[in-house]
């Protein structure tokens, strides 16, 4: 009996200092893992997605930790919530995304103020684009989001009539004058491209896309009385439908005259922007085409 008891206090003993050896392993290898990880930080990040133009609630920002890295000084600290509620975003924010400095503006002191996105933008203005115009051709107005890359092309049908002036052409040589320098081939051929650039023809006004800053004259949400919400069809005849467009400043003239004097206006939605400029496309250039076209498909029989 006493064996038994003698026995029975070995193994607790045995089994104590093994839990013993057990829990001093395990902090330790905790405080190793604690002191080779990096310190951490509270950020903010959205807690839905924002558009441009949009200004911040206490409801739209939410804190995460994140751990400390040269990236850190980037983001917003999750004690600078005061400072961001009432900003305007200059950029879209997705839902969960770290909040960089650079994406907020200074708060809105009325509402959400478009133009507050200017300040991130230099050289460049908001252009009201009329999606009800009579010669502007565009997916409907719930196509688009802000945020979105469109393009605008413009197509011109004729040419202005312009007034001449007629001259007489003088009828002698005059003495000593040098010949005229005959054209290279290279030259002619530029010479042609050119003379032939007249309307009919079309021209992408922005081949770098322009961003839409807000959309304006959305159909109003209602809800009716089972809970459900319905467009107001009453709201989108009394509110004009528009496009706020980020233009440079240089182009806000082109834009104008194009709305004023273009045939058709164009506006498509882009994936991505081109950075070279375009030729443009006129009827001649439509008549090689197709018979470029036409000559490959019958020679190839």
């Amino acid at each position: 009996m006493l064996k038994r008891f003698a026995s029975t206090g070995i193994n607790l003993v045995v089994l104590g200092v093994s839990v013993a050896i057990f829990l001093a392993a395990f902090f330790a290898l905790n405080a190793i893992g604690a002191a080779q990880r990096p310190p951490t930080v509270e950020i903010l990040s959205a807690a839905r997605d924002l558009n441009i133009g949009d200004v911040i609630t206490a409801e739209d920002v939410v804190a995460r930790t994140v751990f400390q890295d040269d990236n850190a000084a980037l983001y917003i600290s999750a004690d600078e919530v005061a400072g961001v509620v009432g900003g305007v975003a200059a950029q879209p924010i997705f839902s969960g995304q770290p909040i960089f400095r650079t994406t907020i503006l200074a708060q809105a002191a009325e509402g959400t103020r478009l133009s507050a996105v200017l300040a991130k933008y230099p050289g460049y203005s908001l252009f009201p684009l009329p999606l009800d115009a009579m010669n502007l051709v565009a997916p409907d107005v719930e196509s688009f989001l802000p945020g979105d890359l469109v393009g605008v092309t413009l197509v011109i049908s004729s040419r202005p009539q312009q007034m001449t002036t007629p001259t007489a052409m003088p009828e002698f040589i005059i003495a000593g004058m040098e010949p005229t320098a005959t054209p290279m081939p290279a030259e002619v051929e530029q010479t042609e491209a050119l003379g032939r650039a007249l309307p009919p023809l079309a021209k992408d006004l922005f081949p770098m896309g322009v961003r839409v800053i807000s959309v304006q004259g959305l159909p109003a949400a209602t809800q009716s009385a089972d809970g459900s919400t319905a467009d107001s069809s009453f709201s989108t005849m009394t509110q004009a439908r528009m496009l706020m467009l980020l233009v440079p400043n240089a182009s806000r003239e082109v834009l104008s005259l194009a709305l004023q004097q273009g045939d058709r206006l164009v506006v498509s939605l882009m994936a991505r922007s081109d950075e070279t400029p375009t030729a443009g496309f006129t009827y001649w250039d439509f008549e090689d085409l197709f018979q470029a076209d036409r000559s490959e498909v019958l020679g190839g029989r």
